[in-house]
C-alpha cells in the first residue's frame, strides 16, 4: 500500500527539499537557483505548497497573484521523477484550483513546454484549455503553450 499524498503550505524550512525536487526535474539552465527558490517561498506575492508522502517532500507548486489581476498563475510545478504516478501532480493542481476559488479569482493560468505531454495531459484532464503558442519561450529554444482554466461561481467553466 502506498503512502497517501498530503499537501501543505511550503515554508522556508522546505527550501532544501524543494531545491532537490527542482534539480531532479529541470535541466540546469532552466532550474531555479536556491536564491530564486528562497524568494518564491519567502517573498513572492503568492503561495507555494509542497506535496508530501509521509514526511518526504516529493513535489511543489508556486502560485503567483497580483493585486490588480483576476487570475492565479501557476508559476512552477514539479514532482520528483521517482514519485510520479502517485497523485502528487493532481493534488498540487487541486490545491491551485481550490486557492483560486477561495480568493474569488476568475482564472488559473500557466505556461507549459509543448513537449511535456504528461503535464499537458494533467492540465487538460482538469479542464485547462490551450491558448497562445509562445515560440522559443525556454532557454533551450523550446516552445511553450499558455493554458488557462476559467473559474465561475466556484466551478470550472
Amino acid at each position: 500500500m502506498t503512502t497517501p499524498i498530503g499537501i501543505r503550505p511550503a515554508t522556508a524550512g522546505d527550501l532544501d527539499a524543494v531545491a532537490a525536487v527542482e534539480r531532479s526535474c529541470f535541466p540546469e539552465d532552466e532550474a531555479f537557483s536556491r536564491r530564486q527558490l528562497r524568494y518564491l517561498l519567502e517573498q513572492a506575492e503568492g503561495t507555494s505548497y509542497v506535496a508530501c508522502r509521509g514526511q518526504e517532500v516529493v513535489g511543489y507548486i508556486t502560485l503567483l497573484t497580483r493585486r490588480t489581476a483576476r487570475n492565479l498563475r501557476i508559476y512552477s510545478v514539479a514532482v520528483d521523477p521517482a514519485a510520479r504516478g502517485c497523485g502528487a501532480g493532481q493534488a498540487l493542481v487541486d490545491a491551485a484550483i481550490a486557492l483560486a476559488r477561495r480568493l474569488g479569482l476568475d482564472e488559473v493560468t500557466l505556461e507549459v513546454r509543448t513537449d511535456n505531454a504528461p503535464a499537458i495531459g494533467l492540465y487538460t484532464r482538469n479542464g485547462f484549455r490551450a491558448g497562445k503558442l509562445l515560440r522559443g519561450y525556454y532557454p533551450d529554444g523550446a516552445d511553450a503553450r499558455r493554458m488557462s482554466l476559467r473559474i465561475s461561481g466556484g466551478r470550472p467553466e
